[in-house]
């Protein structure tokens, strides 16, 4: 059984991260901690989630190592070098010492990594959608890649409005994602992000990128084709990234990953760009059901043990 601890356990993601847990059934909580209350002791955990805001989260990794456990922290505080974390973030890191030891928590990329670590830095949910797209496509495509995504509201707070209301924010590269989607992915980025707060869940992430020559040299189709391979070589069936297209029957959206643990990438090719669509879940795959994933990575267990329950694997 792993005990876990989770700090910020009444926020959004601490409520998903236990949702998870509760049909995990080798897994219990035994410690919590929130801006109101405290229940039980750090010291009798295993693993410790940090569902806290960066600043919280650089006051308490400290005090979750010093007590010998391991962390899986949700905010951006461990993703980024320092400095490049000060200059996006406009805070001072206030835990340093411990980003040299962070390991990137996406098991798509970092398998082998996270089982080792100590702490992990949990992806964004945006930066998920767009480097599980854009980091196979090395070679393939060039230039800076131009997003546009849309979130639900579940991204910020719970409630949803009534009437429809979709909010531009961030625009160009000014988002605090921006250089996270960077390192990881390997390509410069400008990015859109669009809440819909009439939405609850959901990402529909759209990117437009340059083809490399050689591929425009191509048909469309064949250069299609290339990009597909390409994304559907480096995946395999626990990464749960999967390329789709759309037909009469479907048209592939984020009903698709809505509660699920997939991500969904639908791809295009047009007077020399490459357009890729990628789905997920904000809550889930872009967050608590990730988060849990590595839990079950640093502590031997099966990547996906426990999370089909909550979140749909297929």
């Amino acid at each position: 059984m792993i005990r876990v601890g989770i700090f910020g356990d009444t926020g959004m993601v601490g409520q998903q991260i236990e949702k998870v847990l509760n049909h995990h059934g080798r897994s219990g909580i035994v410690f919590r901690q929130n801006s109101k209350r405290q229940e039980g002791r750090l010291e009798d955990c295993d693993v410790v989630f940090l569902a806290t805001r960066d600043p919280e989260s650089m006051a308490f990794a400290p005090r979750v190592m010093e007590a010998g456990k391991k962390a899986i922290d949700i905010s951006g505080a461990f993703r980024l070098p320092k400095k490049t974390f000060e200059a996006w973030y406009h805070l001072e890191h206030r835990a340093p010492g411990l980003l040299k030891e962070a390991v990137y928590g996406m098991p798509a990329l970092y398998r082998d990594e996270i089982a080792g670590a100590r702490l992990v830095a949990n992806p964004g949910c945006y930066p998920t959608s767009v480097i599980l797209a854009l980091r196979p496509l090395q070679g393939l495509v060039q230039g800076q890649a131009t997003v546009v995504a849309t979130s639900g509201n579940s991204g910020a707070r719970r409630e949803v409005e009534a009437d429809s209301n979709e909010v531009t924010y961030n625009y160009g590269r000014r988002h605090k994602h921006v250089p996270e989607m960077e390192l990881y992915s390997r390509f410069e980025v400008n990015f859109t992000p669009i809440v819909l707060r009439s939405v609850f869940a959901g990402i529909n992430t759209n990117i437009r990128i340059e083809l490399v020559d050689d591929l425009k040299a191509l048909s469309e189709a064949e250069a299609e084709a290339r990009l597909r391979e390409a994304i559907e070589a480096a995946y395999g069936a626990e990464d749960l990234v999967e390329t789709v297209e759309d037909s009469e029957e479907v048209q592939w959206g984020t009903r698709n990953v809505a509660g699920t643990h997939r991500l969904l990438i639908k791809l295009g090719v047009d007077e020399g760009f490459a357009y890729l669509c990628s789905m997920e879940d904000n809550l889930g795959k872009g967050a608590a059901s990730q988060a849990v994933e590595n839990m079950n990575l640093m502590q031997g267990l099966p990547r996906l043990y426990g999370i089909g329950g909550a979140y749909r694997t297929v």
